[in-house]
């Protein structure tokens, strides 16, 4: 091969117009390429035959909202194969997103350690993450046992005798019921916890990989009963506030 040849230009891609998902808006929208750094190079393989690629990197802005992102849009003239419908370009967004992405929720009133770990869990499964994931959600329920105050609960264990007996247990098992027994969690929620506890378990002790539906359906769970404990009430409390306003007509 001969030497390449390769060019960067500013700005070159800058204003078109593109669509792709918004992770703001959670669909595609239009985005404006911001500015960009395009650059354009090619190597002679063989007398009359060149091998050809080019990079845009671009800084993108919704049109919608006016989020940035980042879009890298490549194309290489090896992976052209034009009865397959292949052009030989791709593309890569970040934060990575697609249409099976999950959107990060704003929980305002969920502490701000169990909301970092929230963040991170869902990013982690966003990113194909998914045994940092599972370990994620575990450490989530930790959080938020920690912040409510939750050192031990009633758990079942096996007796001597056979059958089995309740005793008070520190591990994240007890933790979950003492959520239960002190009335935070229904028994429903306490059991979704559970869930998480062993799916964290598996994650970490025996290194499994769960599925992304798991993951998702994991997350979709965990974030209610985030709404449970910490939206709800505030919303309830700031309901409560304006009825009365209302009928004192303050």
């Amino acid at each position: 091969m001969g030497p390449s040849n390769e060019k960067i230009e500013k700005n070159a891609t800058q204003g078109q117009v593109v669509k792709v998902i918004c992770p703001e808006c959670n669909k595609p929208t239009n985005h404006l390429v911001y500015v960009s750094a395009d650059v354009h190079g090619a190597e002679k393989y063989d007398e009359g035959v060149f091998i050809s690629w080019e990079n845009n990197f671009q800084i993108i802005e919704c049109q919608g909202c006016n989020y940035l992102s980042f879009r890298h849009l490549s194309w290489f003239s090896e992976y052209e194969d034009r009865e397959a419908g292949n052009d030989g370009r791709s593309e890569r967004l970040y934060p990575k997103r697609d249409a099976n992405s999950l959107r990060i929720r704003d929980f305002l009133n969920v502490p701000p350690t169990p909301r970092r770990i929230y963040r991170e869990t869902v990013e982690s499964c966003n990113n194909d993450c998914f045994t940092l994931c599972a370990a994620g959600l575990r450490a989530l329920v930790e959080g938020i046992c920690a912040d409510q105050s939750i050192l031990d609960g009633p758990v079942e264990v096996p007796a001597s005798g056979g059958g089995t007996k309740t005793v008070r247990s520190s591990n994240l098992q007890g933790k979950i019921a003492g959520l239960c027994e002190k009335g935070v969690l229904t028994k429903s929620a306490a059991d979704t916890l559970h869930s998480h506890r062993f799916l964290g378990n598996e994650a970490v002790h025996e290194l499994t990989q769960p599925s992304f539906l798991e993951l998702k359906l994991a997350i979709e769970l965990v974030e209610h009963i985030l709404e449970q404990l910490y939206e709800i009430p505030v919303k309830a409390d700031e309901l409560r506030q304006r009825s009365a306003r209302r009928k004192t007509g303050k």
